[in-house]
């Protein structure tokens, strides 16, 4: 089928995730060649909210909760869960920060994981495909973004709620 021998990577999954629409099958192909596979336990943390960023998640199978603390309570809650197709840690490739939040599996969950080395070569050689992956990366980031607007809205929450300074963007 699509995977490649030796990496356990499905070259056809990855053609369907969002974030790697539009890649050359060439691009595909290596980046099956370098991606890794990390299989988690229910419970098993991907990463965790403060952890160094080194890279992105795309989910394979299973399911990811993304849960990030409470300023001011430290009390845990769920933003989000991921689905197969779904990625996390692609903001950290635009932002170069610490992670945002907690992965875990909510079940046993395989990850294909892409290093930022992965991306940086992608840079280097296919300046126009790095191009196109970011753009992906954004039209992600946007979408999320007006979900959180939307979410914002539907809770009631007002823009006195705001950081003095901090700005909205629409």
């Amino acid at each position: 089928m699509g995977d490649d021998a030796g990496t356990g990577i499905d070259r056809d999954f990855l053609a369907t995730v969002p974030i790697l629409g539009g890649l050359p099958e060439h691009v595909l192909r290596r980046v099956a060649d370098l991606a890794r596979v990390l299989r988690l336990p229910a419970g098993g943390e991907a990463f965790a909210e403060g952890d160094p960023a080194r890279g992105m998640y795309v989910v394979r199978a299973g399911e990811l909760e993304i849960c990030k603390r409470g300023r001011s309570s430290g009390e845990e809650f769920c933003l989000a869960v991921l689905k197969p197709g779904d990625c996390v840690g692609e903001m950290s490739l635009i932002d170069i920060q610490n992670r945002s939040a907690t992965a875990r599996a909510v079940i046993p969950t395989e990850l294909y994981v892409l290093d930022h080395a992965v991306i940086a070569a992608l840079y280097h050689s296919e300046l126009e495909v790095y191009t196109l992956f970011m753009l992906n990366i954004a039209r992600e980031i946007s979408r999320r973004l007006r979900s959180a607007d939307q979410l914002l809205v539907d809770m009631g929450v007002a823009v006195h709620g705001m950081a003095p300074g901090s700005r909205l963007t629409v």
